[in-house]
């Protein structure tokens, strides 16, 4: 067999990079994708996407000597069923070298910083070292500075694993136009202002391996995740909050899958969450995206949600919208998924949930729970894109 550096000079890297994809694109044509319209629409953009990140993630963010936090999860480079109040981040990282993250995290909410085994998707669960902004020792000017190495190392540490390959950092953004999210930089020590070294044939040949493997194995993944916790839950019932494999520790994750006609709704009510932090977000079937969270209200974080005064949540699910603060827009669709994070939390509410009819859901909310009209409504979503795009800055 041809080393990878032949690969690449002959051209069998590229063609054989080229037929994966295509293959890849076949699959998700097949039985047991969605086949209507929308969802084969949704699913050759889906596969866009991740030819997007996972190319740019191995290509030119893959080399631990010289590391780069690259940036995923935003509105156009979803997989794993981002949470849109987060800012998602990512190092490939040596476990043997030690390395140095700063930031000036003045403003930030919180952060959390782990590091992991690898992607779910690629039967890599391992997380270790993780801890959050607010455990960490930040200077009085701002300056958040981490090492990450085998062996103690003064100030803030995170301990490497012989497993670890990456450097994950998620910055909360629950106030969309307060808060912060910060430029964050990481350098591998002993290696500061070295530049990297030009493109090697045979390192680009395996880059493109990765890729192509992570793209095949990721779109089938959430496609089979969806579809098994789908048959095992019931339509329209939320499950209670549980930690996940392969997640943070300290976050919980709750689930409903919903059917819902054109002229239903979903109504849910539940405690407001203790929590440092609580989201509710749409996800789609198959794809496993969080919806077009920048231009439509597909999700609430406990900054957005407005809680009643009897301190109680009430969320509409709806495919219209309903006229109440706490909406969450299905895009219009028959099915779906939406989820609910709790992070730090010290009470576990599940909600509960009832199918009405999109004409009852005012008379069934309190006289207390506020009213939003469509100017309110268009005003507050324009806002929302404006500050979603801002912290891509």
């Amino acid at each position: 067999m041809p080393d990878d550096a032949a690969r690449l000079h002959s051209g069998e890297a590229w063609r054989d990079w080229c037929r994966r994809l295509e293959a890849t694109g076949e699959r998700i044509l097949e039985s047991g994708f969605p086949q209507d319209a929308r969802g084969r629409a949704e699913g050759v953009r889906a596969l866009t996407r991740l030819l997007v990140y996972a190319t740019q993630m191995e290509m030119e963010a893959g080399d631990p000597l010289h590391p780069v936090l690259y940036r995923y999860g935003d509105p156009r480079t979803q997989w794993g069923g981002p949470n849109p109040d987060n800012v998602y981040l990512r190092a490939t990282v040596d476990p043997s070298l030690a390395y140095r993250v700063r930031a000036d995290v003045t403003g930030v909410r919180d952060a959390l910083f782990s590091l992991h085994e690898g992607d779910m998707q690629l039967s890599e669960y391992g997380v270790f070292s993780e801890c959050a902004l607010h455990d960490l020792e930040v200077q009085d000017d701002g300056s958040l500075e981490i090492h990450i190495a085998p062996d103690a190392q003064p100030g803030n540490w995170m301990r490497s694993d012989p497993k670890a390959r990456l450097l994950m950092i998620r910055v909360v953004v629950s106030d969309w136009e307060r808060d912060v999210a910060p430029f964050f930089h990481i350098e591998r020590i002993g290696a500061e202002g070295v530049p990297p070294p030009p493109p090697d044939a045979a390192v680009v040949a395996r880059a493109l391996d990765r890729s192509a493997a992570w793209v095949e194995t990721t779109i089938r993944y959430w496609n089979d995740y969806l579809r098994k916790a789908r048959e095992r839950a019931t339509p329209n019932r939320p499950s209670p909050p549980r930690s996940t494999p392969g997640g943070a520790d300290h976050i919980l994750y709750g689930s409903c899958f919903f059917d819902l006609a054109p002229d239903e709704a979903l109504l849910l009510t539940c405690e407001v969450p203790d929590a440092s932090y609580w989201s509710f977000a749409l996800h789609t079937p198959a794809w496993f995206e969080s919806g077009d969270f920048a231009h439509r209200q597909t999700s609430l974080s406990s900054q957005q949600a407005v809680a009643d005064p009897d301190g109680r949540l009430r969320l509409v699910l709806a495919h219209d919208d309903p006229g109440t603060p706490n909406w969450i827009d299905t895009e219009s669709r028959r099915e779906g998924l939406l989820t609910y994070r709790f992070v730090g939390a010290r009470s576990r509410p599940v909600p509960e949930a009832r199918v009405l009819p999109l004409d009852d859901v005012a008379a069934a909310l309190p006289d207390f729970h506020p009213r939003v009209d469509p100017a309110a409504r268009r005003a507050s979503l324009a806002r929302r894109s404006a500050a979603l795009w801002s912290r891509y800055r």
